[in-house]
């Protein structure tokens, strides 16, 4: 790790390369099945596993507001002796009132777009999943998106999205570990079944070997029950943001 620059390599998680993974994955594409104009529809379904997955590209979705980008840029410029993840409160604080609205539209409209494919291809009693990518949004740190989402799905009633999948296309860190590493952090709902979680769990195995096979600078690759991700920090240059430590 300490020879290569993890911050200048990226993940292949946009959109052109799920829809070359998800057909190995035992998945399709929806949009050849739509056949009336006008349906919002999401990206892919699993038959075997009756799922509906809408990817959304988090970079991409901010694009739309550049004002949005520029107070966070301005926010966290406003603190130089600190990282987004330590704890700051008025920097925490002022991150989350200015990515809730966002986020929420996100989930909005994948909710949306699940909920009209199932309604347009007549998938009754199939599970909805939000593929979120953070392709290179790296101003706020994993765990402060993720308990964002996690506040979002809580407070409102999403009934056709069953998990969120937070996946980052950028190199994170851990302090227990010298590794970069592509972080996938799975959400689901009370109404999620085992099975789901099983599906999520063997999706994100199939992609880690798909990203091994297509050139994904991968040296490291391992499952957690629980990672403490108020530890976990995005890599911005050649160094560690924390010592690592083997003891």
């Amino acid at each position: 790790m300490t020879n290569i620059d993890w911050s200048q390599k990226r993940g292949i998680a946009d959109e052109k390369h799920w829809n070359k993974f998800v057909p190995t994955a035992g998945g399709e594409l929806v949009a050849p099945r739509i056949k009336r104009q006008g349906v919002k529809n999401a990206d892919y379904i699993f038959p075997h596993a009756k799922v509906v997955v809408e990817h959304k590209l988090l970079q991409t979705e901010f694009a739309h507001s550049k004002e949005i980008l520029k107070k966070v840029d301005d926010l966290i410029a406003q603190y130089p002796d600190g990282q987004p993840d330590t704890a700051n409160p008025v920097l925490r604080d002022g991150l989350i009132d200015l990515l809730v609205k966002p986020l929420q539209r996100i989930v909005n409209s994948a909710n949306r777009q699940i909920k009209e494919t199932k309604a347009e291809l007549g998938l009754t009693n199939w599970s909805g999943i939000l593929l979120c990518v953070n392709d290179g949004f790296r101003g706020v740190p994993p765990d402060l998106v993720v308990k964002i989402f996690g506040h979002i799905l809580a407070k409102t009633s999403y009934s056709n999205t069953t998990a969120l999948i937070y996946l980052t296309n950028h190199y994170v860190e851990l302090p227990d570990t010298p590794y970069a590493v592509l972080y996938w952090h799975p959400l689901y709902s009370p109404d999620a079944s085992h099975d789901l979680k099983d599906f999520v769990d063997d999706l994100g195995r199939k992609w880690r070997a798909f990203g091994s096979e297509h050139g994904v600078p991968m040296d490291f690759s391992e499952e957690r029950d629980h990672v403490d991700l108020s530890q976990m920090s995005v890599i911005t240059g050649p160094k560690r943001n924390t010592p690592y430590f083997d003891d």
